[in-house]
């Protein structure tokens, strides 16, 4: 206090002693107290704050953005795109102390989708989540979807409830992965490219025996790892038990999903892995018919879950994921598939870790049971390198995949004559940054 009156007094004196002179640009007039308080109360009035003291609040995102090259036999470019390996959010949350063993909290997230790498395709018509749109290519889908909406009370021995727009208990379950590689690539292989086409190598198209052109889409059969999602739920966790985590959630029309995970460290490995039970209702009505499959359609059920260990000195690694799906009463097979990665995770250069890897994935038991021509199937393999740049929270990666199938149908329209050779050669090269 001293001290501030002290500087308060030589600068009176000082202006009084240059009271003749024009006041400075700067200056708003005043006496050094009022001028102080008055530039206090500018710079109040214009800096952004939240609306109270007793909820703290975080602001978080992730941007991955990247140059995607792909080859599908006929045709081969190149477009700029966002990698939905991960997606671009940007979030707000918060927590208050109701007391010692009790608080509450908030969390609001926003995706921001531009060019998503699961919505581009060749430049035909097809968008997915949009229906037909012409020549919709290197475009896709641009918009700003909700991802998180909701409020949470947590209580130190009882566990978190939360109410809202909230993952379900499955959601992650099928991409726990400690490679440092998920800014490139995880089990969720339809991120780089739900929506291209697949070609015949000799015709350019899917042409049926009965001679009509038949176009399939990449998600029939790249179905990707049953992951689960987002929804308006209510979702309750357990406290962490000896590394354990069990989670449950409801809502959406009776859709209902379990989930167990484990996070420990031991004899210098790391160690993670989680498993669950979803099942959803697409509707109440006994005469719903999805892709003009006969019979109708209640329940889907899937088990999903996902494991990965890696040795710390080494920075040796390997995640496995896997799941299935059905639908039961249905002639529809649903579907199963496996993935793996290993590699080396370890640092080599004063920026950072350094991920190398290779990766494998394969589905099958895709379509119908009417008939065997009917059961799809479909592989991929890939590899990569992920550069972390500690200093900015940056990821820097170049990988490859090459996704093929043998043995296509697309159940929509004909089957095709078997035994095509089908494939798709990609490229993703970009960034991902976390803030």
């Amino acid at each position: 206090m001293r001290v501030f009156v002290g500087v308060c007094v030589a600068s009176t004196f000082a202006l009084a002693a240059f009271s003749s002179q024009p006041a400075a640009a700067g200056d708003l007039g005043g006496s050094c107290c009022a001028d102080l308080e008055e530039r206090i109360a500018e710079l109040e009035a214009t800096t952004a704050r939240k609306g109270n003291r007793k909820v703290s609040l975080r602001i978080y995102g992730n941007i991955n953005k990247s140059v995607m090259w792909w080859d599908d036999g006929t045709e081969q470019n190149t477009y700029v795109v966002t990698n939905q390996s991960t997606r671009n959010v940007f979030g707000f949350e918060g927590r208050a102390q109701i007391t010692p063993n009790l608080s509450a909290g908030y969390r609001i997230e926003l995706e921001a989708r531009t060019a998503a790498s699961d919505f581009v395709d060749q430049g035909f018509f097809v968008d997915p989540g949009y229906g037909l749109v012409s020549g919709v290519g290197a475009f896709g889908r641009k918009d700003i979807t909700a991802r998180q909406s909701n409020w949470w009370l947590e209580h130190v021995k009882l566990g978190r409830i939360t109410v809202g727009l909230v993952s379900d208990a499955t959601d992650g379950i099928a991409e726990i992965d400690l490679s440092g590689s998920t800014a490139a690539a995880g089990s969720a292989v339809e991120a780089w490219n739900e929506g291209f086409f697949l070609r015949d190598k000799n015709t350019g198209f899917l042409v049926s025996p009965a001679g009509a052109t038949n176009i399939g889409v990449m998600v029939d059969l790249f179905r990707g790892n049953l992951d689960g999602g987002v929804g308006n739920l209510v979702r309750y966790d357990t406290p962490v038990v000896g590394g354990f985590v069990a989670s449950a959630a409801w809502g959406e029309d009776d859709d209902w999903d379990v989930a167990l995970r484990y996070a420990g460290e031991f004899g210098g490995f790391q160690f993670a892995a989680g498993a669950g039970y979803h099942e959803g209702k697409i509707t109440d009505s006994d005469n719903f018919v999805v892709l003009f499959a006969p019979g109708t359609i209640r329940d889907h059920q899937e088990w999903v879950g996902s494991a990965s260990i890696l040795h710390v000195g080494s920075g040796l690694f390997a995640t496995v994921a896997g799941g299935s799906r059905e639908w039961p009463d249905t002639n529809i097979s649903g579907e199963d598939y496996f993935y793996g990665k290993t590699g080396i995770f370890k640092q080599w250069c004063s920026l950072g870790k350094t991920s190398i890897y290779g990766e494998y994935y394969h589905v099958w038991d895709v379509g119908s049971d009417v008939a065997p021509i009917f059961e799809e199937s479909a592989s991929m393999w890939g590899t990569g390198i992920v550069q972390h740049v500690d200093a900015a929270a940056l990821e820097l990666y170049v990988a490859y995949r090459r996704y093929w199938a043998n043995d296509v149908t697309d159940r929509i329209f004909f089957p095709i004559e078997p035994d095509h050779s089908i494939k798709m050669d990609m490229i993703m090269s970009g960034a991902r940054i976390q803030f």
